[in-house]
């Protein structure tokens, strides 16, 4: 929501989006949420009645876009914390009126949080059946069979007011090229995933996501590719280990492909294989920062999937295993640093559901310096690059005259160590200053669906106990169990189903089992009671019931 006041940021380091050249001591000047006027004398003079911030010894840049995000209701103050103004949520599931309610929410600055440009569920065909399971079925993708049902797809969400088209890999090329015609007709961004890179930046579309997405490709062979990426997704081989079975020899093919056609790039490579950065004991300290603070108000879940990329790598695989992924960390740089030196777009983001949104953001510059791309490339992989890719660079991505005024300021100099992003001390956003602290805010419209899987089905032993009984040993089974889930407890009345629930003491057991404990007052009336799993720290999110009948004691 643009701010009506004048305000002007002076003094700092101005490292604009577009590549050029930093301005020292740099006058900006914000009327009505826009950039007015960029001088680059420290001392020019000011309009009569603005609000003046001081930026010296500060650099200024334009507010970052993570350019994969997959928005939940607790990251709202996160993102803002570490400068991202703007969340590109390209989420496969989830199309309805929950994502248009927080980017409604935001733009009326109900909610906090960066702005959302959000896709919704992905537009795809029928995956094919194969022996390695996956959860792209339940995401609820939007299956279609021919032409006129792709184009309505994206007529309906362009109707709804969605901002990007997200594609599955699934989608037959013919179907993408109607997606990506009608996407482009309405004015549109279409990303994709792919396993056929080259086919996919042929069809026209604005982006391609992960670094699967071109590993997969250097297989020549279809069928191995597709095996690849068929035990990926199953769970069979692990993302740090699928790849060391990416084939750099050629790599160059798929770079000239998607380089001609103009196609963006993100490779998500952080929540993976951040561990082996140089660079991660600082990722793991700034993490710890954010995740032992109470007032950040992140759900348990988050610090389990942010410490087990370190835990997986360094004390769950075998030094064989360990090997692989660093072969397959390396191939990753590889195509990074050949990709943006052809002249590739390299776009960053987040792809948070394996780590801590925004965070894994500035992570990703960092790992992209350290793979040999420039510091101020890396930069406009976070910024202006991040808005072109979506079609939105006409009024976001860099401090220009007429553009809406985001920025993010920081202490310290990005070009001499891209690590000085995070570092952030002063945010604006629609040309007005935004507390950036972590207040222990809670979204007025929280998330119905879970931040990590929850088990779609339980089996719960012992099924019945008496009145009063205890406390009862429960033991609870189902596939999907993570560390911080616990076992709730709840009483149903005359049919009425009843939502106070009570959280059981819970012990992990494995990732199929956990157990929980009931003290004999919670059940000291006969009845019908449910079980569920719920994740902690999150409200709505529960798993299937079960059902523990409770009957009288004499």
């Amino acid at each position: 929501m643009a701010g009506g006041q004048l305000l002007v940021v002076r003094g700092g380091k101005l490292i604009d989006g577009t590549g050029r050249t930093p301005i020292e001591g740099a006058t900006i000047v914000i009327r009505a949420g826009r950039f007015e006027r960029i001088d680059r004398d420290a001392n020019a003079p000011l309009p009569p009645d603005a609000e003046v911030i001081d930026a010296s010894g500060l650099t200024v840049m334009p507010g970052f876009i993570d350019g994969h995000g997959h928005l939940e209701d607790f990251q709202g103050e996160l993102y803002l914390h570490l400068g991202i103004t703007t969340c590109a949520s390209i989420n496969i599931f989830q199309d309805g009126p929950w994502a248009s309610a927080q980017k409604r929410g935001t733009e009326l600055g109900k909610i906090r949080g960066p702005r959302i440009w959000m896709a919704g569920r992905a537009i795809g065909g029928e995956r094919v059946e194969t022996d390695a399971p996956d959860g792209r079925s339940i995401r609820g993708n939007i299956v279609v069979h021919t032409p006129e049902e792709a184009r309505k797809a994206v007529a309906r969400k362009h109707a709804m007011g969605v901002d990007i088209i997200k594609v599955n890999e699934f989608l037959p090329f013919d179907l993408l090229k109607a997606v990506v015609a009608e996407a482009h007709r309405l004015g549109m961004p279409v990303t994709t995933h792919t396993i056929d890179a080259i086919e996919s930046a042929k069809c026209g579309v604005d982006g391609i996501e992960h670094i699967w997405g071109v590993g997969n490709s250097s297989l020549l062979y279809g069928p191995s590719r597709f095996k690849l990426h068929e035990d990926r997704l199953g769970g069979l081989i692990d993302q740090e280990i699928a790849g060391s079975y990416y084939e750099p020899e050629n790599y160059d093919r798929i770079i000239a492909a998607m380089v001609e056609n103009g196609v963006g790039w993100t490779p998500t490579i952080a929540k993976w294989l951040r561990p082996l950065s140089p660079s991660a004991k600082r990722f793991q300290a700034r993490e710890s920062d954010i995740l032992d603070n109470p007032l950040a108000n992140l759900p348990g879940a988050v610090r389990t999937v942010t410490e087990l990329a370190y835990s997986k790598l360094f004390k769950r695989y075998s030094p064989e295993q360990l090997e692989r992924a660093k072969i397959g960390y390396d191939k990753a740089n590889e195509f990074i640093r050949r990709f943006v030196k052809a002249g590739g777009l390299l776009k960053e983001g987040s792809d948070p559901p394996r780590g801590m949104a925004g965070i894994l953001l500035h992570e990703a510059l960092v790992m992209d310096v350290e793979a040999g791309v420039p510091a101020m490339t890396a930069i406009q992989a976070a910024t202006l690059n991040a808005a072109m890719v979506y079609k939105k660079d006409k009024d976001f991505g860099s401090v220009e005259v007429g553009k809406i005024a985001d920025l993010s300021i920081v202490e310290g100099d990005p070009l001499a160590d891209i690590w000085a992003t995070q570092n952030v001390k002063i945010v604006v956003k629609d040309g007005e200053r935004i507390d950036i602290r972590f207040t222990g805010y809670k979204n007025p419209i929280p998330s119905f669906y879970a931040y990590q899987t929850l088990p779609m089905e339980l089996e719960i032993s012992p099924t019945a106990v008496t009145q009063g009984e205890g406390p009862v040993a429960l033991t609870v089974r189902g596939e999907g169990v993570w560390p911080f889930h616990k076992v709730m407890l709840k009483r149903e009345f005359g049919g009425i189903f009843n939502f106070n629930a009570t959280e059981l003491p819970t012990q992990y057991v494995s990732k199929s089992e956990l157990r929980a404990q009931i003290a004999p007052d919670l059940i000291a009336e006969a009845g019908t009671y449910t079980i569920t799993v719920k994740g902690e720290g999150e409200i709505l999110p529960e798993s299937s019931r079960a059902h523990l009948i409770v009957g009288f004691s004499g």
